[in-house]
């Protein structure tokens, strides 16, 4: 008879090892392919939200404390909106921080030349 507190002595009665290894996740293991697409994937999931770390002086200190009992955010919420709200008032347009951004240039109109 086998102990119910055993879980390495195999049972001689009716019993099936298991495999070693850990369990695929689907019916079947994944190939070496299907591996490396799924971390690939999981790496530019990771990275789509990149991290900072920056010391921040008191006053600014006081002032992310302040932002984030106004709105009522996390942290990161109220950087990401800070950092918004900063880059819109400085360009008077949406995300353009330098005149470089090839689609705006190529809307914008070309002076006509007077006759």
């Amino acid at each position: 008879m086998k102990d119910p507190c055993d879980h390495y002595t195999y049972d001689l009665i009716g019993g099936v090892q298991k495999k070693p290894g850990r369990k695929p996740l689907g019916e079947r293991a994944m190939t070496v392919a299907e591996r490396k697409r799924r971390s690939r994937e999981l790496r530019r999931n990771r990275l789509q939200e990149l991290s900072v770390t920056v010391e921040l002086s008191r006053e600014a200190q006081k002032s992310l404390d302040k932002m984030i009992e106004w709105w009522g955010v996390s942290k990161k919420e109220a950087i990401n909106r800070a950092l918004t709200i900063a880059c819109q008032s400085q360009t008077g347009r949406t995300g353009t921080l330098f005149d470089l951004d090839l689609p705006f240039q190529a809307t914008a109109k070309k002076p006509r030349k007077k006759a």
